[in-house]
């Protein structure tokens, strides 16, 4: 069975050896060990402060220092798209975005806050249509692409990303409260970092709860699952392989 982890790390600015402690505009820079302020709104600076934090996160973990790597250099590859057509959203997304984004006082919030208004947010599965447990889940569910693929293979083209990629998957979840988001596997790694919310994950066969400042991360294969409680779970998440697999429902 794949090896998953969960990872929780303090906020602090990632020193290398030798190097002199951070100033405050470096932990600015960053965004950890002060208070989440949303980011400068230009596309360019978007990227930068995605990389930088990218960049952070693999210096911080071992286990993150490749993917962490594989993100940071297919970013610096993006082309940015002007000319979109109007982009949809979803019910969850008006129901609960606000709230979340007021509880997401973590960098990953600063982060969302920054690129929000410039997404669309589509519901996945729509091939599940008509199955219960799926219709239910895809009402209380969305996710928004930020970096992906010209056509989003995963709403079958119902969003487009602010930014093109063929190497990555970068997006945002919005999870509705007491939503079931059943086992399933995809062939992409996965990072989730959790901005707002808690919830029960499953990764293999163990369970555990998530709150805010989880990272989250799933090799190629690795069943997992999201049952969120009375608040909304909001996320930033990252494909680092395999940008263009579709997730799979387990069926036991």
């Amino acid at each position: 069975m794949p090896t998953m982890a969960w990872l929780h790390f303090s906020r602090t600015v990632p020193v290398r050896p030798g190097s002199p402690a951070p100033d405050r505009a470096t932990q600015r820079r960053y965004g950890f060990g002060i208070p989440s302020r949303p980011m400068s709104a230009q596309p360019e600076d978007f990227l930068v402060n995605l990389r930088a934090f990218a960049d952070a996160e693999g210096v911080r973990a071992n286990e993150l220092n490749r993917p962490m790597e594989i993100l940071n250099n297919a970013l610096g590859r993006v082309v940015s798209v002007d000319d979109r057509p109007p982009q949809p959203s979803q019910p969850v997304v008006a129901a609960h975005l606000a709230n979340a984004l007021d509880a997401a006082t973590n960098a990953v919030g600063g982060l969302i806050r920054s690129i929000v208004d410039r997404v669309g947010w589509a519901a996945p599965y729509p091939e599940y249509a008509g199955e219960s447990d799926m219709d239910a889940m895809r009402a209380n569910y969305a996710y928004a692409p930020i970096v992906g693929g010209a056509l989003d293979v995963i709403s079958a083209g119902s969003v487009f990303a602010p930014y093109i990629s063929e190497e990555v998957f970068v997006g945002l979840v919005l999870q509705g409260p007491n939503c079931d988001y059943p086992s399933h596997v995809h062939k992409a790694e996965e990072v989730f970092w959790v901005a707002a919310g808690t919830a029960d994950w499953q990764r293999g066969d163990a369970w555990r709860v998530d709150g805010p400042g989880a990272v989250i991360h799933h090799l190629s294969g690795t069943r997992h699952a999201t049952i969120t409680r009375e608040e909304p779970l909001l996320m930033l998440f990252a494909w680092v392989s395999d940008p263009g697999s579709i997730p799979v429902i387990i069926r036991d």
